[in-house]
């Protein structure tokens, strides 16, 4: 039995299967883009204004050129998605950032630290910062490519999930996300390779407006994969049950995989749900929550049923502080995550304030939360030599195990905590109290100063100079 078969039926599968195409033929999705429109008209689906209705024939059609499993290729190590792969990424791209209990604008120097801090991560597989916050003075192709450029000079992990920054692209914005991903080709010296899955999100409820079609139009003409990622609000851009949610966002996703795979048939893609509930108190998202964790096992169902990979969970937090419910629900989903095994994880690590604040001390307590949850997964290995039988016969009654150094099956059996407090209450006291956050903030430093750059050959260098902020051309 499949883990997320305890909250979610088969049946149930089905029949959430059954409305979305119930759904796509009757409702249907908007797609405003005439040359999507385009597309979907000329392989015979039907079009009315700029509404697409779709069949269980077209999804069906559109799933089986997609890959189950694809590799990301990169000098700095090919990342695998598919079969519960687990790709950890950190936080996404906050807004914001906790410091010492105040909660401010990112800066230029704290994406700098956060590139650091993710680049040293023994947890996260892939390095993926923000752009740049604080850009005046920059030219048009540094605010575009320099979150690219960024991670090509200085990240020792590979980055098959970065983008070019399009935000404020006043031109083509299939053109600004082509160069982005040529950039990277010219970079790594390949032309066939994938190199780079996007992130796409459609505008929900059913549809997808101008900038996310043409971002997928420049993907598909390099030839790279897409994710699409749909996170719903209850009762303000979805239905009010987690079934309806599951079943309109389904709807979203297999709209955007069909008009994907009609384009250029055979791109990798990753299926995302990442919705949780909304607080009506106060009219915000929020993720740290029961319902969010159950979202979890749907996205699981509902991408295994379909054959694809998946995108969900992470150690995600409303708090805004790291404190007891940062604590608690980071665990919550984190514990979700690993139980479901997602193909590709981002917010593994550092996110409070539903996606808008990083906090560097969380980042580290992240590492714990789901290296806890990892050991619980693995489970009780039960062996004649897991048994130590010699080892009690040997001591017998009234002995003592204690013997020589730590023993590698010891090591190998139980985690050791690298941060949080097991130490003696009188001993800890008369040490000066040192409380979970302030450690933390010690180690953070350590990690930042620890960083290290890569090494790359003069033509990548210049190739990037002129891509890179002035005072991150040499070193950061």
């Amino acid at each position: 039995m499949k883990k997320y078969e305890q909250f979610i039926a088969k049946e149930d599968i089905e029949l959430i299967h059954e409305n979305t195409i119930r759904i796509l033929e009757n409702v249907g999705v908007k797609f405003e883009h005439e040359e999507a429109l385009e597309i979907f008209r000329k392989h015979g689906i039907r079009v009315e204004g700029d509404v697409v209705y779709m069949g269980e024939k077209d999804v069906r059609t559109a799933l089986s050129t997609v890959p189950e499993t694809f590799t990301l290729y990169s000098g700095r190590g090919t990342v695998e998605v598919g079969d519960g792969s687990m790709v950890k990424l950190p936080v996404g791209c906050p807004a914001f950032i906790e410091d010492h209990g105040n909660i401010r604008k990112i800066l230029n120097k704290d994406i700098i630290d956060l590139f650091k801090l993710i680049d040293t991560s023994p947890l996260l597989d892939c390095n993926h910062v923000n752009f740049f916050t604080e850009s005046e003075g920059f030219s048009d192709d540094v605010k575009r490519y320099s979150y690219l450029a960024l991670l090509m000079k200085y990240s020792n992990k590979p980055f098959p999930f970065a983008i070019p920054d399009t935000s404020a692209e006043k031109g083509s914005l299939r053109e600004a996300m082509a160069s982005g991903i040529r950039l990277m080709k010219r970079f790594e010296g390949v032309e066939d390779k994938c190199l780079a899955s996007v992130g796409i999100n459609p505008l929900s409820p059913l549809c997808y407006d101008h900038a996310p079609i043409e971002r997928i139009i420049g993907t598909c003409d390099e030839n790279q994969g897409i994710w699409l990622a749909s996170c719903v609000m209850p009762v303000l851009t979805a239905p009010p049950s987690v079934a309806s949610i599951l079943t309109m966002v389904n709807a979203e996703i297999l709209a955007g995989f069909v008009f994907t795979q009609l384009l250029k048939p055979g791109t990798p893609m990753i299926y995302a749900n990442v919705s949780g509930s909304t607080d009506l108190r106060t009219i915000q998202l929020s993720m740290g929550n029961p319902e969010a964790a159950l979202m979890i096992y749907g996205t699981a169902a509902l991408a295994d049923y379909y054959r694809v990979p998946f995108r969900a969970g992470g150690a995600i937090s409303d708090a805004k502080d790291l404190d007891f419910q940062a604590g608690m629900e980071s665990m919550m989903m984190a514990e979700a995550t690993v139980e479901a095994k997602p193909d590709m994880i981002l917010h593994s690590t550092g996110c409070l304030g539903t996606y808008n604040i990083v906090s560097f001390e969380k980042m580290l307590m992240d590492e714990e939360i789901f290296a806890y949850a990892e050991r619980i997964h693995r489970g009780i290995d039960v062996t004649e030599k897991k048994i130590c039988f010699k080892d009690i016969e040997k001591t017998g009654p009234r002995g003592n195990f204690l013997s020589g150094r730590t023993p590698k099956m010891y090591r190998e059996e139980f985690y050791l905590t690298q941060y949080l407090n097991k130490a003696d209450a009188n001993d800890w006291q008369n040490k000066g109290r040192v409380g979970l956050k302030e450690n933390a903030g010690q180690k953070v430093q350590e990690r930042i100063e620890a960083y290290q750059a890569p090494e790359i050959t003069k033509e990548q260098e210049e190739l990037l100079k002129p891509y890179l902020p002035e005072a991150y051309r040499d070193q950061i």
